[in-house]
């Protein structure tokens, strides 16, 4: 009977530790907060203040690093992960509408003005007569770097063309013939050595060990720029919880504005 007892005793007391453990195991996720972000030297920086300035919070920030451009949303879509950091606003409403995924911006962290660079040449003028220009492929970015372009008066557009939706099949006049290498966001750092110029992102300029300073052409605030608000984007469901005004206040600090300051040469912020 005493051992009939204690044997009882013994299996309630496990039962209430895995209640314990169940319990401790819930309150621990209910304060994590998973970001995708992008796979970038500069993107780690400030991802790490902010899970510093989360943690503040007293919530856990969990990072998820992918060198993609696709999954970040398909896995925020399907609540993988709370939210993602890699994309602009353009790139965000051109996913939704081509991948029917309905992410959202939770808030705007900054605006980072591209470029065009060349290692051939030190001005628009020098690139010759039939020259290569690389150009991001996906068509929220393609029209930036024709605008950029049209800009240097280079080529010229077709009237009332918005920028997110311009490609080169807007182009009305091409004076110097230029040929167009359209390819991955990623790819465009390594394709500068083939080609005459190419657009790129400071992010993947700095990361391709190019001073962006030295851009042949920049973007700057006079440039409709505003559609490339970079954002965090989050799932519908989740555009005003608790978490999101977590993420923002760890976002939108002096600390962070300090390290787009020290790394995106005049970086625009978006608070």
């Amino acid at each position: 009977m005493k051992k009939t007892f204690l044997l009882l005793m013994a299996a309630i007391l496990m039962l209430a530790i895995a209640g314990c453990s169940s319990s401790a195991s819930s309150a621990s996720k209910e304060k994590e907060i998973s970001l995708v972000v992008f796979d970038d030297p500069i993107f780690k920086k400030i991802t790490n203040v902010v899970e510093e300035e989360v943690e503040k919070q007293g919530y856990q920030l969990k990072q998820i690093y992918l060198n993609d451009i696709v999954q970040p949303n398909e896995i925020v879509d399907k609540k993988e992960a709370y939210g993602n950091y890699f994309q602009h606003i353009a790139y965000l409403n051109q996913f939704n509408e081509d991948h029917g995924t309905k992410v959202v911006p939770a808030f705007y962290t900054f605006i980072d003005p591209a470029g065009l660079y060349s290692k051939k040449h030190k001005s628009v003028e020098e690139i010759p007569v039939g020259g290569t220009i690389a150009i991001p492929v996906d068509p929220a970015n393609n029209g930036r770097a024709l605008f950029m372009l049209q800009k240097k008066g280079l080529l010229k557009l077709r009237d009332g063309v918005n920028v997110v939706h311009t490609s080169t099949k807007d182009i009305v006049s091409n004076p110097k013939n230029l040929k167009f290498k359209e390819v991955d966001q990623q790819m465009l750092g390594r394709t500068i050595d083939d080609v005459d110029a190419g657009f790129m992102f400071t992010a993947i300029a700095v990361s391709s060990g190019l001073n962006p300073n030295d851009a042949i052409v920049k973007e700057d605030k006079n440039d409709d720029i505003k559609p490339y608000n970079l954002v965090v984007g989050v799932h519908p469901d989740n555009k005003n919880g608790v978490k999101t005004e977590i993420l923002r206040k760890a976002f939108q600090n002096d600390r962070v504005k300090k390290v787009l300051q020290e790394n995106y040469p005049n970086v625009i912020t978006a608070w």
